[in-house]
């Protein structure tokens, strides 16, 4: 993935946003979440407490890179122990949505929708090549995440100054992939379900030609292609499969069989 971020001429510029907190112990809540219903997931971590519960659909607010950030459950969440070997998440549950954070979730989406046109056109303007996809931000509207598309490196130094001159916090440039577009806009795939990326997915494999041929010998676009105009991510699965199903322990020692019934032919039985 190819990232540019832009600099902070500001006065608030911030560090990291991730409060240093003590590891996890006993058992905990995993909740899968999505900012603003888009992917990619993402899960964060909540104590097992009493009294504490989550539905799908609950409006929380949830730790990410530029702070606090509106979420919500789009799956059930699932209780996991630090006892079992599993990925624990990187980013913690910090409340429940409450009913002052309605007027500055409406604030927050006007700046990104504002933020949004001015650097489209302001692109534009500037013959920078630049497709912007989405602005994120946090719920103080102090950090703002640019998501775009470019064929190749831009020279946005100029632009960094356009922003800074008539809006106020840090705001990042970050230049994603195509398929890193498709799993942060979400949608269906041939199969029925959402998307790999949007989902589960976490780091892109590449996918080889072979892998391709593999599954469909006549490389039918519409049988090897995903939504992002590359090779499915799924084709990779074929293999794991199929290297799985040679380790599969299959006992055919008739010894362990249970007993079969006499057949005797009709011939016998007149």
């Amino acid at each position: 993935m190819k990232r540019q971020k832009s600099s902070d001429t500001g006065p608030n510029k911030s560090q990291n946003k991730i409060v240093s907190r003590p590891p996890l112990t006993g058992e905990y809540w995993v909740l899968t979440t999505q900012i603003k219903n888009l992917g990619p997931n993402r899960t964060l971590a909540a104590p097992c407490q009493e009294g504490l519960t989550f539905r799908i659909g609950d409006r929380i607010l949830g730790e990410s890179d530029i702070g606090p950030v509106p979420m919500t459950l789009a799956e059930s969440p699932r209780i996991q122990n630090t006892d079992i070997e599993a990925t624990t998440p990187e980013y913690r549950f910090i409340r429940f949505m409450g009913p002052g954070d309605a007027a500055k979730t409406v604030t927050l989406r006007a700046r990104e929708s504002s933020l949004s046109i001015f650097v489209r056109e302001r692109s534009q303007s500037r013959n920078l090549g630049m497709n912007i996809v989405e602005v994120t931000g946090n719920l103080a509207t102090t950090e703002f995440i640019i998501y775009y598309t470019a064929e190749g490196r831009v020279d946005f130094r100029e632009l960094v100054k356009d922003i800074h001159s008539q809006f106020r916090g840090r705001h990042e440039l970050r230049q994603i992939s195509p398929r890193e577009h498709s799993a942060l806009l979400d949608g269906i795939g041939p199969c029925g379900k959402a998307l790999c990326c949007s989902t589960f997915l976490r780091e892109f494999q590449s996918v080889t030609t072979r892998q391709a041929r593999d599954f469909d010998p006549e490389m039918n676009p519409m049988k090897t292609t995903g939504m992002c105009g590359r090779l499915k991510c799924c084709l990779s699965y074929e293999k794991t499969a199929e290297r799985r199903e040679e380790w599969v322990p299959v006992d055919n020692d008739p010894r362990e069989l249970p007993p079969q019934p006499t057949v005797f032919p009709l011939a016998t039985l007149s």
